[in-house]
């Protein structure tokens, strides 16, 4: 194998954390950690197979699936050929299982076809797992998974040969040998095949390797004269223009993702082998008699589909009684016409594709003046030998004993790589609770202090999107999530609210192009049924919305957003007892989201129960004392209680915030009412001044 250049400290010390939270099964923690790495650099293999897993770990298959699909390592084609099982495993579509479980079996094909494989099994590599870790899957493992693969395919014959080839690897893998009894009776060379007492032998001393393979499938080595983590300058509130959200205002020489390069992401999947590769000629046949039972199996399906009609001709004439009539409604999402033909070439919509990762994400524009600094730079360390402290650095990461190059130097470059992950980790903690507390300017600012590799990352996008979210600039909003969902259409956190802002935006293609993207997403269902809803509520306006949001809840009625949404649905159908249903269900959900009990309110605003509404908003406003509509709501309940001197302070926070022509009209109705009722009360202190002075 070549030599791989060095990588950096920081690196480095992502690997160790998440392996460990890996082991730990730490899941979460892990991912949050390789989302890090991944940022660093996201055509790394390695960088890419640990997100990959660690996605995979948490059963978000959809998304390893897609992060893995232009990998070429080994080890990544393992991993996604697993991601295309369970896939399948989730689809009902038998087209949709096939697709998934063939293009898993390609890419195992691919992997055994490789160079890097090795060919033999080094036991003293296999007996030291307890200590070690292999970056390298085994060819038995190959073997093993794309026997399972063959097995969903129907190709048993394929299965079967893989089957034995695993076992001939490693007779360990006795699964391989229990999938092979359960897939026998169509094994045709089964009973001629090797006995267990055949394959679980004993290993003679004489012919068994001990040794370690003397090939090593590490990532490169660490640096501390690479560094792979910088920083942006700090940006304060005089330092950056302000939009009339009273918000940062983002530049404007970011480039605009176009509805083209969303429907790329549609159109256009990689292929794992191309047509013209011969591996495509390799792949074994189905045995006769899987083709022979196929037959017979269709010949039964035809029987049944006669006795049906036999069935409904005699219910039709009133020999049975006549089933109920279904009257479910299939939802569906279609891809609508765009601007263009229509047609999907293959090369145009490649290009799009790969133009997608050349993109710029929205950053904070900066006042007139302000000019962009170089990266905050490095702490110069002293000057030491490179390859002195390069081998002294080994010694933290690898398993090899005491390091005897450890010195003052030295530990200062670790030190300084751990904490640079530690330093982005805590802006991203400051920026999301920020936005936890509806605080978007300080949100924004603070992850302005990110570098580009890891501004540009599908979580931190997603939480400066939802901070504009809530600050009521959906515009906004929507430039960082969709920048979030092109770089990353498997992280999935933000398209409910992304579908939102669309559809308060009333941008109804790029809804569509969403909602047909996410309507395969088999790991993230309910984020697609809220997708699928909003769109439909903006192209057609029709009672499906309802439906799309009935399965959402109906997938996880513990999640509040969709409870929320079906109140809105029966609110506008003037359905007050349904809404106030929802929307209580919306809140037992989640009682620290300000929508649930805004919606609430809202309802029963609408049923001119003011005193009700108003002690709602005020919960909701304390929860976020920042949205500008949440304000103007409040007011209009004061307005409603002639409460005016109250009502008049929450519109002018409001106005604060956000100008807004139906808000200025309301201020005007109110200060109106306020000086009727203070003229009212003037006269009669005037008069009884005026009896005074006769008396006097």
């Amino acid at each position: 194998m070549k030599e791989q250049p060095n990588t950096s400290i920081e690196a480095w010390t992502l690997l160790a954390l998440i392996y460990r939270d890996l082991d730990d099964k730490d899941y979460r923690n892990a991912l949050f950690l390789a989302e890090r790495l991944y940022a660093i650099n996201n055509q790394n293999t390695h960088y890419v197979h640990i997100y990959a897993n660690c996605l995979f770990h948490l059963l978000d298959y959809s998304a390893s699936y897609t992060v893995l699909k232009t990998a070429r390592s080994i080890p990544c084609l393992n991993l996604f050929a697993k991601s295309c099982y369970e896939l399948g495993n989730l689809e009902e579509s038998n087209e949709k299982q096939r697709f998934y479980w063939e293009e898993g079996s390609q890419a195992l094909r691919v992997a055994l076809s490789m160079d890097e494989l090795p060919e033999d099994v080094y036991w003293g590599d296999e007996l030291a797992s307890a200590a070690a870790r292999h970056h390298m899957p085994s060819k038995a493992s190959l073997c093993n998974l794309l026997g399972d693969l063959y097995v969903k395919l129907d190709n048993i014959r394929a299965a079967a040969i893989y089957y034995w080839e695993c076992l001939k690897q490693n007779p360990y893998k006795i699964s391989a040998y229990t999938k092979l009894c359960d897939i026998a009776p169509d094994c045709i060379d089964f009973n001629a095949a090797k006995l267990p007492e055949d394959i679980f032998t004993d290993f003679e001393l004489a012919t068994t390797d001990l040794s370690k393979s003397p090939h090593s499938y590490f990532p490169p080595r660490p640096s501390a004269d690479v560094s792979e983590i910088n920083f942006s300058e700090d940006l304060t509130s005089s330092s950056v223009e302000w939009n009339s959200f009273s918000v940062p205002d983002i530049n404007n020489d970011y480039q605009e993702i176009t509805v083209g390069q969303l429907r790329a992401l549609v159109r256009y999947s990689p292929k794992v082998i191309e047509d013209d590769d011969e591996l495509l000629h390799t792949e074994y046949e189905r045995g006769d008699l899987e083709i022979k039972k196929n037959t017979i199996i269709d010949s039964i399906n035809h029987d049944i589909r006669i006795m049906k009609a036999g069935e409904a001709y005699k219910n039709k004439h009133g020999l049975h009684k006549r089933p109920p009539v279904e009257t479910t409604q299939k939802l569906k999402v279609e891809l609508t016409q765009l601007d263009d033909d229509g047609e999907n070439d293959y090369e145009r919509e490649k290009d799009l594709y790969e133009s997608i990762h050349k993109s710029t994400p929205p950053r904070v524009a900066k006042s007139k003046g302000v000019m962009d600094d170089d990266p905050r730079p490095n702490k110069k360390l002293r000057s030491v030998s490179s390859k002195v402290k390069n081998q002294a650095i080994d010694g933290y990461f690898f398993f090899n004993g005491m390091n005897q190059y450890t010195n003052l130097q030295t530990d200062e470059s670790i030190i300084n790589g751990m904490n640079k992950v530690l330093q982005v980790l805590c802006i991203i903690a400051n920026g999301y609770v920020y936005q936890s507390f509806y605080h978007c300017e300080k949100a924004a600012l603070e992850l302005q202090k990110l570098d580009d590799p890891q501004y540009n990352s599908a979580r931190v996008l997603c939480i400066l999107g939802k901070a504009y979210y809530d600050a009521g600039d959906y515009q906004s909003a929507r430039a960082f999530f969709k920048q979030a969902f092109v770089i990353a259409p498997w992280y999935c956190d933000g398209v409910p609210t992304y579908s939102t802002c669309l559809w308060f935006l009333e941008k109804e293609k790029e809804l569509n192009v969403l909602a047909y993207k996410m309507k395969d997403n088999r790991s993230h269902l309910f984020e697609a049924y809220i997708a699928a809803g909003n769109w439909t509520k903006c192209a057609t306006g029709s009672n499906e919305a309802t439906q799309w949001f009935q399965k959402a809840v109906k997938l996880d009625p513990t999640r509040s957003y969709a409870h929320a949404l079906l109140g809105y649905e029966e609110w506008e159908k003037g359905n007050s007892l349904g809404a106030k249903q929802h929307f209580a269900k919306s809140m037992i959900a989640n009682k620290r989201s300000y929508i649930g009990w805004y919606g609430m309110a809202t309802a029963y605003q609408g049923m001119e129960e003011y005193v009700q509404a108003k002690t709602l908003l005020f919960e909701a406003i304390r929860l976020h004392p920042r949205h500008p509509v949440l304000l103007a709501t409040m007011a209009e309940v004061l307005y409603e209680l002639e409460e005016y001197s109250e009502a008049v302070k929450f519109i002018e926070k409001s106005l604060a915030i956000r100008v807004s022509t139906a808000n200025e009209k309301l201020k005007e109705k109110i200060i109106m009412k306020l000086e009727i009722e203070e003229a009212a009360e003037t006269p009669e202190e005037e008069e009884t001044y005026h009896d005074d002075s006769i008396s006097l």
